[in-house]
């Protein structure tokens, strides 16, 4: 296939999965609150060991993580690290324009950092609806567990104007770090991936409104 006919077919694939999530979409509503375990601070992996042996790997193991990875890798990301509430990520004026999800078989999960608490709600299989937004790329699917970096840059614009966008997006590279370095840490494997067409993922997931996914990282024990 040319690049002009791919490039047509791929526009023409996410419209019609976002009219789909247009017609059925609606913000998600979360049946239960679970608290996580508590996260460890005090692991075996050094940082400079978790930097030389990350790289991104995009096969898994059938296994599913248990929930202390989970909570782990969601209190790397976004985990309140500090009395006066800062989080392990930097953000710009401390407004914290980021939401963190998991996907997972049966469930979806929205990371709480206050208390390190998540709200869950019972779903049909979603990963390979995203992976049809992301331009059909196996690893979204084949992973045990699918952390979605969400933003919503609104909470920047007051005070930042228009480098809202642009201090969000910085955000994100902060906390998916985080939790890639995490991943090694405990043992796990992980994958970025940016080509996702975030307004239709949002839908999909049922984010709030203002709320757009910006990456996937597909993660989970090593093939």
């Amino acid at each position: 296939m040319k690049r002009r006919e791919l490039l047509v077919a791929l526009a023409a694939g996410a419209l019609a999965e976002s009219s789909i999530s247009l017609a059925q979409g609606s913000e998600a509503q979360y049946t239960n609150e679970i608290a996580l375990p508590k996260p460890n601070v005090t692991g075996t992996v050094s940082l400079e060991e978790a930097i030389e042996r990350r790289r991104s790997v995009r096969r898994f193991a059938p296994k599913p993580l248990p929930v202390e990875a989970i909570g782990q890798l969601l209190w790397a990301g976004q985990g309140i690290t500090s009395p006066d509430g800062k989080r392990a990520a930097p953000s710009a004026g401390a407004l914290y324009a980021l939401e963190l999800y998991v996907v997972t078989p049966t469930e979806v999960m929205h990371y709480l950092p206050r208390d390190h608490r998540a709200e869950t709600r019972t779903t049909p299989d979603l990963r390979p609806g995203l992976r049809s937004l992301a331009v059909d790329q196996a690893s979204v699917e084949a992973a045990p567990a699918l952390l979605v970096v969400a933003a919503e840059p609104s909470r920047l614009s007051q005070r930042y104007g228009a480098r809202a966008n642009l201090y969000a997006d910085l955000e994100v590279g902060h906390a998916t770090q985080n939790m890639l370095l995490q991943a090694v840490a405990l043992g796990l494997v992980a994958v970025t991936v940016g080509a996702v067409d975030g307004a239709p993922a949002a839908r999909k997931l049922g984010l709030p409104h203002g709320q757009t996914v910006v990456y996937l990282i597909p993660v989970g024990f090593a093939a």
